[in-house]
C-alpha cells in the first residue's frame, strides 16, 4: 500500500492578518497553521501534516504570495506521524539553511535519532514508506544545509515570530512530547491534539498516552483566556473558545468515574 502525494490544493482560511489555517486532508493528516510577519516577509509554520499533502500545501502558499524560501521556522506540537512526517517532505523539496525547528525535548530526541517506531508505531500497521518518505536522523539534513538549528523548547519559553510572541506550554497526555503554543496578546491557542472543538479531546491510547496526565493538561488549557482555538484537527473556533475547552475538561474528567 502506498498513499502517494496528493496534488489537490489545500483549503486555506484567513483567521487574522497574520494567521492562516490550512485544512487537513484526512485523519492521517493534520491542520497546518501559518503565521506571517509583513515587515520582514518571513513566515512560520505550526505542524507539517503527513507529507502526503505537501504539494497541495505548497500550491496554496503560492496563492498567498508566500514562498518556502521565506520560511523562518517550524513548530511541532508533538511527535505523531500526522503532525511530524511532513518535515521529511519539506527537507526533500527545499534547502532552508536558516530554518529553525522548535520542538519539545522528547520530540527532539526522536528526530535526532530518526526513531521511526516513535513516529510511526508498528502497532498502527503503517510506516513512512507508505507516504513515500524516509525517516533519517536530523543530522543528515543539517549536514546538507536543509535546516540550521533544532531548538529544544521548554515550559514558559517565549518564541518571537516578528510581532507575534508564543508561549510554550508543556501539555503531555496525548503523547509524551506534546506541547501547546499560546498567543496571550491575541488569546489564540495552538494545542495540537490535546483538545479539539465542541468539547472533544485527544486520544490517550496511543503509545506514550496517559489519561490522568491528559486530564491535567486539558484542565490547564481550560483555565486560559482563549478566544481562538486552532487545534490539530477540525476547523478553528473563532470566538469564545474557552467555553469549548472547558467543556472538553468536563467531558474528559467524567471518564475517571468509570
Amino acid at each position: 500500500m502506498f498513499f502517494g502525494r496528493n496534488p489537490r490544493k489545500k483549503t486555506v482560511r484567513k483567521i487574522n492578518p497574520q494567521l492562516y489555517y490550512f485544512a487537513e486532508y484526512s485523519m492521517l493528516d493534520c491542520n497546518i497553521y501559518v503565521l506571517t510577519d509583513n515587515s520582514s516577509g518571513k513566515f512560520w509554520i505550526i505542524d507539517t501534516g503527513n507529507g502526503q499533502s505537501f504539494p497541495g500545501f505548497k500550491a496554496a502558499l503560492n496563492d498567498l504570495d508566500l514562498n518556502l524560501s521565506d520560511l523562518a521556522g517550524i513548530m511541532i506540537t508533538h511527535e505523531h506521524l500526522d503532525h511530524i512526517l511532513g518535515l521529511y517532505a519539506f527537507f526533500e523539496d527545499v534547502n532552508l539553511p536558516s530554518l529553525k525547528l522548535y520542538v519539545s525535548p522528547f520530540t527532539k530526541q526522536i528526530l535526532e535519532k530518526g526513531d521511526e517506531e516513535q513516529i510511526c508505531p508498528s502497532s498502527l500497521g503503517i510506516s513512512a514508506v507508505h507516504f513515500g518518505l524516509k525517516i533519517a536522523p536530523l543530522s543528515q539534513f543539517q549536514e546538507n544545509n536543509k535546516i540550521q538549528e533544532i531548538q529544544e523548547v521548554h515550559e514558559g519559553d517565549i518564541i518571537s515570530l516578528g510581532k507575534t510572541t508564543l508561549q510554550v506550554l508543556e501539555t503531555p497526555g496525548h503523547s509524551i512530547g506534546s506541547i501547546s503554543f499560546f498567543d496571550s496578546d491575541r488569546k489564540i491557542l495552538f494545542p495540537g491534539d490535546v483538545v479539539f472543538p465542541q468539547g472533544s479531546f485527544g486520544r490517550y491510547d496511543f503509545p506514550g498516552g496517559n489519561l490522568a496526565t491528559l486530564i491535567s493538561s486539558v484542565k490547564r488549557l481550560a483555565d486560559l483566556p482563549v478566544d481562538i482555538l486552532c487545534a490539530g484537527h477540525m476547523p478553528p473556533v473563532l470566538t469564545q473558545a474557552s467555553s469549548q475547552i472547558q467543556l472538553s475538561y468536563q467531558n474528559i474528567s467524567s471518564l475517571m468515574r468509570y
